[in-house]
């Protein structure tokens, strides 16, 4: 690995990138790792947008510069083309197909926001993680927890770091009861989604 394995969250209010933070932060210290978390740009009312900087390593610095971010986890496509400079070339862009429209303005059309994304050369997995949390938790407000078990699934680099069992850990810390009990069942439903999709088993 190199020094500094850099991940940065990216969505808006109310979709729980916080806790998705806590989640991989808590996960890569249970694998034995350095890591800081931090919320760096945006506003965590619901609806305001969020940037959640994740650095595995020994780097000081809370901040990922531009160009700096191994992958990026984004939970809307409007944040995603927003904040898609901060992907490295070659690195992992796992995307939520869900567009929140920002209250009393125009967005851009999904297939402009494509053409964004698509502007940096990235390995880009868009992924309906709304659909995936309904399904089992029977509403979208897992959505975080199922792209990260999708990213997990399709990202080498991200799931060597941290390892899944240690996410699972992760979760039994933030969530209890039920609550915990359907969210690791979307964890490794959404996981093996994305390893059929890295092995080519679907599209």
């Amino acid at each position: 690995m190199k020094k500094t394995y850099n991940i940065g969250i990216v969505g808006v209010g109310g979709q729980g990138l916080l806790t998705l933070g806590e989640v991989i932060g808590l996960a890569a210290m249970f694998s034995g790792l350095d890591v800081s978390v931090s919320e760096i740009h945006g506003m965590s009312q619901r609806g305001g947008s969020v940037v959640v900087y994740v650095r595995i390593g020994e780097e000081p610095s809370p901040i990922i510069p531009s160009g700096g971010a191994d992958t990026m986890l984004a939970l809307e496509l409007i944040e995603a083309a927003r904040y898609v400079n901060l992907l490295r070339k070659g690195g992992y862009l796992i995307a939520n197909d869900f567009i929140w429209p920002p209250p009393l303005s125009k967005y851009p059309p999904r297939e402009s926001l494509l053409k964004a994304l698509e502007s940096v050369e990235a390995k880009i997995y868009l992924y309906d993680a709304n659909r995936a949390s309904v399904e089992i938790v029977g509403s979208p407000v897992s959505a975080n927890i199922a792209l990260l078990g999708f990213a997990l699934g399709v990202n080498p680099e991200l799931s060597e770091l941290v390892k899944l069992e240690s996410v699972e850990k992760a979760l039994g810390e933030v969530f209890k009861g039920r609550t915990l009990d359907v969210n690791l069942k979307l964890l490794r439903s959404a996981y093996s989604e994305g390893v059929k999709v890295c092995k080519g088993e679907r599209t």
